[in-house]
């Protein structure tokens, strides 16, 4: 299935798929201190639970049906990333999906493009140098994002495939604030009663006196302006916008997010674009009830099977079923009936057949806060005995709302951690060990396929429920460990204390430390005595015996 070692791709299977997905691995410019120093690890390998953040991304894809997967990498980080999904991934595990991992500097270039590469390209000429690997409609996502369970894949797919005039069908969602506060401000504007992304503006680049287009506000008449959400970077893409995305020179092309988007969607009310663009983006070859019988779950197999996904057409050589009026009256049912709009005639003058919309992703409504008839005659019950001012325990905790987080910044990352050790409070361990003959059961993670050494901690220590441990941790006795993920291989000295804490893999914290509200890189060190808070320690930092850190980021080799 995968093979790390591989150059060429794998045959595809005879069928085609209606949607393939492309998972971008970029370098993390917002996640100091863990993307510099020595030893560096990918921002998609960062752990949550000791879980890398890329396998919720592609187990969200593969639990949505789609099993063509092509991951784009920065050279430096191909080799450990190749390493994970070759084991996470095994053909023993997952033997129908197929991932394609390249290095962004394996695609094809323009011959304009400077061969002296730096490895930083932005997203859109990443995409454009790999076009010709995507044969399909597709789904484009970043390595790092963490859905909430109300928001399945399909459900953002089905969006797409429900409208034939979709070019682009993006996420944007509100943050929690504790993340909103670190996040860039954009103007976005929605038509919603279309569901159409009509507009994205960085706050920093407005001036005082902000002006709407009259083309705009004429064809949307119901535009609402709103900073309150965030670009998810999860965008789905008809196949011939990578064709229009052919069109632009390699040193036009930057970010996806903040150049290539809002140009994209300028076109779907601007009429000059539109005009240009639409032989382009909905070619006179292409049929929307052809598309929408082969994406049904419902039409004859004889019918769906008649549509394949291609790029461009030859006009001579169409790949759609015939439109004729030989052909099944049904199809004409379904154009004459409004189910589906006119096929496109692409007579320039009209608006674009083809639109750009969007999906609103907001937690959903608190359940109501009444409490339950039972812990009402619990409470009163209490009161009747004289229980005053006691409460029971029974009660459920208050309902906290699941928001979409993605971990491209230290507040993101900060809060799927969060997110993950309150999980943990109500979730059942996948399994508990026992360790020594003290009473004290270790919630531990499974890496791979088997456990690996369990960790060895002492009877003596004291492990909050909300904790996790890697395998091969040790944990010395009097430790205390409170409502915190500890990775593979960590080294808890006797008497130290940490609380609420992330330690990656083969980190040491020495006897009688003191970590709070930090995150250590692996390979760190905490030096005996220390005290250390609300710190965030990149790869391979140690601190000195004794210190006293607080608020820092330090790389390895940096003091306070």
């Amino acid at each position: 299935m995968f093979d790390p070692h591989q150059t060429a791709p794998k045959k595809r299977a005879s069928v085609e798929r209606d949607f393939s997905a492309v998972i971008l691995v970029g370098y993390g410019e917002s996640l100091y201190p863990f993307n510099q120093g020595t030893n560096v690890i990918s921002k998609a390998l960062m752990p949550v639970g000791n879980i890398p953040i890329i396998n919720s991304v592609i187990d969200w894809v593969l639990a949505s049906g789609l099993l063509d997967i092509l991951i784009i990498v920065p050279n430096i980080f191909h080799d450990q990333i190749a390493d994970h999904i070759a084991e996470a991934y095994s053909k023993s595990t997952h033997a129908k999906a197929r991932i394609d991992l390249r290095k962004n500097t394996e695609g094809e270039r323009d011959e304009e493009e400077n061969e002296s590469f730096d490895g930083k390209d932005g997203t859109a000429r990443i995409l454009k140098r790999f076009r010709n690997l995507i044969k399909s409609d597709f789904v484009l996502l970043p390595c790092d994002i963490s859905p909430p369970p109300y928001l399945p894949l399909k459900k953002v797919l089905d969006k797409h495939r429900s409208t034939p005039k979709a070019i682009l069908t993006s996420v944007f969602y509100e943050p929690i604030e504790s993340v909103k506060e670190n996040e860039e401000k954009f103007l976005i504007g929605l038509d919603r009663t279309t569901d159409e992304l009509l507009l994205i503006q960085p706050m920093q680049a407005l001036d005082e006196d902000f002006r709407v287009r009259t083309a705009l506000l004429n064809h949307h008449p119901t535009l609402s302006l709103t900073t309150r959400l965030l670009d998810a970077h999860v965008y789905v893409f008809r196949r011939t916008f990578l064709d229009l995305l052919a069109t632009r020179r390699a040193k036009d092309l930057g970010s996806m997010k903040d150049q290539v988007v809002p140009w994209l969607i300028k076109g779907g009310w601007q009429r000059g674009l539109g005009e240009k663009w639409a032989p382009i983006l909905d070619p006179p070859t292409r049929d929307p009830l052809a598309e929408a019988l082969a994406r049904s779950t419902t039409a004859p197999v004889s019918r769906s099977l008649l549509f394949h996904s291609q790029s461009s057409p030859s006009p001579s050589v169409s790949p759609y079923p015939d439109t004729t009026p030989t052909s099944p009256s049904a199809d004409a049912d379904m154009y004459s009936s409004g189910i589906l709009p006119p096929a496109s005639s692409h007579k320039f003058g009209n608006t674009p057949e083809w639109k750009c919309q969007v999906m609103v992703i907001t937690p959903p409504p608190s359940p109501p806060s009444a409490d339950q008839p039972g812990q009402q005659k619990g409470q009163q019950k209490g009161q009747a005995q004289g229980g005053k001012g006691k409460q029971d325990k029974s009660r459920a905790p208050p309902h906290e709302p699941e928001y979409l987080i993605r971990a491209n910044s230290l507040a993101g990352y900060w809060e799927l951690n969060r997110r993950f050790i309150k999980s943990l409070s109500s979730a059942t361990p996948p399994f508990v060990t026992k360790s020594g003959s003290g009473p004290s059961s270790v919630r531990t993670t499974v890496a791979g396929e088997d456990a690996g050494t369990a960790p060895d901690v002492s009877p003596q220590a004291q492990i909050s429920p909300d904790s996790v441990m890697g395998e091969g941790t040790r944990v010395g006795e009097k430790a205390s460990i409170k409502k915190c993920i500890i990775g593979r291989h960590c080294v808890i000295g006797k008497g130290a204390k940490l609380n609420n804490c992330v330690l990656w893999d083969f980190v040491t914290v020495e006897e009688n430390a003191r970590v709070e509200n930090s995150i250590v890189c692996s390979n760190g060190r905490i030096g005996e005595k220390s005290q250390v808070k609300d710190c965030e320690f990149g790869t391979g930092f140690e601190a000195k015996p004794g210190a006293i850190l607080k608020g820092e980021r330090l790389i390895a080799g940096q003091e306070a």
